[in-house]
């Protein structure tokens, strides 16, 4: 029976700082511009608010728990094993949903993928890490 003390909390905080790093990096100057490009802004325009980022860190958190729950409750303990479970999670759940709220958003494609792929990269790597360690 799956146990929320089962989760490696230390795994979560890490997956936390990690996810909002990559974050950093991701929409900086990995695809920054990109993204703003296809939001019709400027990256000046999309400056956050301390507001912002708090609520970045809580939802940042809440993923992690779930995924670090999701990989013990499928008892993966190889990386390989966590990386599908991660990857099993962002196709069935956060591609397809984000993909229909870009959809009726009117948002462009390319701002989806860019979205799509940090979040598919995050659950696959901290699936990993948390089967793993």
């Amino acid at each position: 029976m799956f146990s929320l003390a089962a989760i490696n909390w230390l795994a979560v905080i890490v997956g936390v700082v990690i996810s909002n790093a990559l974050g950093f990096l991701w929409y900086g100057p990995l695809f920054g511009k990109a993204w703003a490009k296809g939001l019709g802004k400027k990256m000046e325009d999309l400056q956050g608010s301390p507001s912002m980022y708090v609520v970045t860190v809580v939802a940042s958190l809440v993923t992690m728990v779930v995924l670090a729950a999701a990989v013990a409750a499928f008892g993966s303990s190889t990386i390989v094993e966590g990386a599908v479970v991660g990857a099993l999670l962002w196709f069935g759940i956060g591609a397809t949903q984000s993909y229909v709220g870009a959809t009726f958003e009117g948002r462009s494609m390319g701002v989806w993928q860019i979205s799509a792929l940090y979040n598919l990269v995050v659950f696959v790597v901290m699936g990993a890490v948390f089967a793993a360690w």
